[in-house]
């Protein structure tokens, strides 16, 4: 995040208001679940872990929109959004959220179970983007700089007579 409050844009800010709401819902998830049942009227909303998946949510969109960065191309063309990048962001977010309303409510690692398709998920959506980097063009890494000699014969050591 920027220091300088004066340059950030909208959807920054926006993303800061994003990440700073996740952190007040884990607090008052983990608090509401503290507190018993008996006492409270709000039965089942902290202790079914929807506050800490909301949480979650939160926290990632918090994070693309304070750095958008996250989901631009790597190409020559850096003003360009990945659509993959979004896609891969999507699946890990929607794993994310269920993964947590789930441990939210288990009380031993026995009882957390997930059902064994979202592994096809995940890889797919993980090896597609892979696939994706490994047929982009690369950059070219061997253009001179401002004095003119290929930036990679600075470490040569020049031969000896």
């Amino acid at each position: 995040m920027k220091l300088n409050n004066k340059n950030i844009s909208f959807l920054e800010r926006i993303g800061q208001y994003l990440i700073l709401a996740s952190i007040l819902g884990f607090v008052a998830a983990i608090v509401m679940s503290c507190i018993p049942a008996s006492i409270t009227y709000i039965d089942g909303i902290a202790s079914d872990g929807t506050i800490a998946a909301v949480s979650i949510v939160f926290l990632l969109m918090g994070s693309v929109f304070a750095m958008p960065g996250i989901l631009m191309e790597d190409g020559k063309d850096k003003q360009t959004f990945s659509t993959m990048r979004f896609m891969v962001l999507t699946v890990a977010l929607v794993f994310a959220a269920i993964t947590i309303k789930i441990g939210w409510q288990t009380s031993s690692f026995e009882d957390f179970k997930i059902h064994s398709t979202w592994v096809y998920i995940l890889g797919l959506a993980f090896g597609a983007k892979v696939a994706q980097k490994m047929t982009e063009e690369p950059a070219d890494e061997t253009t001179p700089d401002d004095t003119g000699e290929d930036p990679k014969d600075k470490n040569k050591v020049p031969p000896t007579k």
